[in-house]
């Protein structure tokens, strides 16, 4: 519960505790072992697997995702290239258990396993993480698809050490560096994207990666424009980033990451309660440093240095001008080893951040978050188990724990049972207590009285694999949360958070990848499950009974043609904790289809694309009032020299 602290113990607790922390993170650091997870020493040197990024290579990826007992979930450059994905939200989207749903404003609402929670998701790029104290969430939008070398999904249960929150699952991205020039006989490599469609859309996109004496440097850019089919819902968006990697003395690597992203679109608000004047403008810059490297003779570390800026205006319908802004500066250590026989090993990591908010509406907020992780993994040779703990500290929220343990018995080698369990604390977010802010900020309001969420999670999965092509697991999972956040909509159209007493959420998850030799390959996800806010018996918003995921994959031998086609279903659900039956959320079906066709000009590899979305145009929403904007299509090339 939220705790109010004498005004001598606000301005001398904090120091003494970061001090205390900034200790504890050289002590990590520095200590020494060996990676886990790992082979010899000289692996360091070709780039071994370290958990801190959890994803070198896709066998080592496949083989933590078999031996170890939580549900991982990866996509790695190689595939985001060959199915011509376009933003991370569309590759996020296109993994099992994962749904990403765009937002009118800032940042997308990420499910994980059905979960309909706006928050809860933990996004770490590189390690560091991406959320903001003042929305939650993570604008995946500032983070250019061309510089992302893999995406890993954790689904709940959640391993504590990778940081705070992640109730809801974590999602940790990794960026390129020099070891993807490895195989490249060029020195630099340069890519170049067009694209238009319907509704007004264009883009254009470059990117260079080169090859330097010890390392590597990218650049992207990119831009691009669409007028949505309601008034006022265009968007014009652009981003740039830097990457500089350098390999130093003594196993180290320093790698430094600029990045800056800005926006300027409309909100059309939703259609009971339009807000044709809306508008408003992001920007948001962030500068990331990243120490890594070998101590002593086999030790493996990760520090990261990083700072957000962001400044957003809003211009509401009532012509109200309100702005935030909202600085952030943290860091972030890692440390990895096990013994010598690699049959125990122990992950240890700290973070320290500061964030700070200024808002027009709701004033100055400012957040000091602090916490260290571990967790020890131990494996038999019958079995794996896994057992982490955290404690973390808020300014506003005082000290909260969490914990994490897992259970993996293969039964023969490709069988295994697989069951998880952990408690995980979430903070309200100061959009939750104060103010959100939106290009329609007179349609909510905060609650400065809401309390931290508690959330207990577990899960159990039979799971079966045969090399990359065939997959399948079955899971059973359940959520339970004291004093949940729920937004009740008053009839006043107006969205206000709010403490439930208890609620939960349980299910089952069914995955099916196969892979056939005739080049067609199918990917089935499936989710059924309920939920209840146990004071009113109502379910939890955003949490339908049945998603479905179908996705079709074929290559034509011959022209090299690749095609794809996903079918989604999603059963009726509700935007609010009333479930007014005025505001529900009906069923719908939609069906997207992609076209690739490889080809050359001279020299230049290059392919042109074509993507249909919603392609039997489908009338549907998946915000209450937001309807979809039917059929469209983008239609590209992409040239790489």
């Amino acid at each position: 519960m939220k705790t109010t602290l004498p005004s001598f113990l606000i301005h001398t607790r904090p120091w003494l505790r970061d001090c205390f922390l900034i200790l504890a993170l050289t002590v990590l650091t520095l200590s020494p072992g060996r990676a886990v997870y790992g082979q010899e020493n000289h692996d360091h040197a070709e780039g071994a697997l370290v958990l801190e990024s959890i994803v070198v290579s896709a066998e080592r990826i496949d083989a933590y995702a078999q031996t170890n007992p939580q549900q991982v979930v990866v996509l790695d450059d190689a595939e985001i290239q060959r199915r011509n994905m376009l933003s991370v939200e569309e590759a996020l989207g296109s993994m099992a258990g994962v749904e990403v749903k765009k937002s009118s404003g800032i940042g997308s609402r990420i499910s994980i396993r059905g979960s309909g929670k706006s928050s809860g998701v933990l996004v770490l790029l590189n390690g560091r993480p991406l959320g903001s104290s003042q929305y939650g969430g993570a604008d995946l939008s500032t983070i250019p698809i061309e510089i992302v070398k893999s995406i890993t999904v954790f689904k709940p249960p959640v391993p504590v050490w990778l940081g705070p929150g992640a109730s809801e699952g974590a999602i940790v991205i990794v960026t390129r560096d020099a070891t993807d020039m490895r195989g490249e006989k060029k020195p630099h490599v340069t890519r170049i994207r067009g694209a238009g469609g319907s509704y007004g859309y264009a883009e254009a996109s470059v990117s260079h990666r080169v090859k330097l004496t010890a390392g590597s440097a990218m650049a992207t850019a990119s831009g691009n424009h669409r007028d949505g089919k309601r008034t006022n819902s265009d968007r014009n968006s652009g981003n740039a980033s830097l990457h500089w990697d350098r390999a130093l003395s003594g196993g180290r690597r320093l790698e430094l990451d600029g990045r800056y992203y800005l926006s300027e679109y409309g909100s059309a608000g939703p259609e009971d309660n339009p807000t044709p004047d809306a508008r408003q403008s992001y920007r948001k810059g962030s500068l990331d440093s990243r120490l890594s490297g070998i101590v002593g003779s086999s030790g493996d570390y990760a520090i990261n240095l990083y700072g957000d800026t962001v400044h957003l205006k809003d211009e509401s319908q009532t012509g109200l001008v309100s702005t935030l802004d909202d600085d952030k500066i943290g860091i972030k250590a890692e440390n990895n080893w096990s013994g010598d026989d690699d049959r125990w090993g122990l992950q240890l990591s700290g973070i320290l951040e500061r964030d700070d908010v200024d808002h027009t509406l709701s004033g100055s907020h400012h957040r000091t978050t602090s916490g260290i992780g571990a967790q020890v993994d131990r494996r038999w040779t019958a079995l794996a188990t896994t057992l982490g703990a955290r404690i973390d500290h808020t300014t506003d929220f005082d000290f909260n724990p969490g914990f994490s343990g897992g259970l993996s018995i293969p039964l023969n080698d490709r069988w295994a049972v697989k069951a998880n369990a952990g408690y995980r604390v979430n903070i309200p977010t100061f959009g939750q207590l104060y103010q959100p802010s939106h290009g329609s900020i007179d349609q909510a309001r905060g609650n400065p009285d809401l309390d931290e969420e508690r959330i207990w999670s577990t899960d159990a999965t039979l799971e079966y694999r045969q090399g990359k092509a065939h997959h399948f697991q079955v899971s059973l999972f359940r959520s339970d949360t004291r004093d949940p956040i729920v937004y009740e909509r008053g009839d006043d159209r107006i969205y206000r958070p709010m403490n439930a007493d208890r609620a939960w959420r349980h299910g089952v998850e069914a995955t099916w990848k196969y892979g056939f030799a005739s080049g067609l390959s199918l990917d089935f996800d499936a989710i059924l499950q309920d939920s209840e806010v146990t004071d009113t018996g109502n379910e939890l918003p955003y949490t339908p009974r049945v998603k479905l995921k179908l996705t079709m994959q074929y290559t034509l031998k011959d022209p090299g043609t690749r095609l794809e086609t996903t079918l989604r279903y999603r059963s009726r659900q509700y935007s609010e904790a009333e479930n007014r039956e005025d505001q529900r959320i009906d069923a719908y079906t939609t069906v997207d289809v992609k076209v690739i066709q490889p080809f050359t000009i001279r020299t230049l590899a290059a392919e042109g694309f074509l993507t249909v979305e919603n392609l039997l145009d489908e009338d549907y929403e998946v915000h209450y009032g937001y309807p979809d904007d039917g059929v469209r299509f983008v239609s590209g090339f992409n040239l790489t020299f």
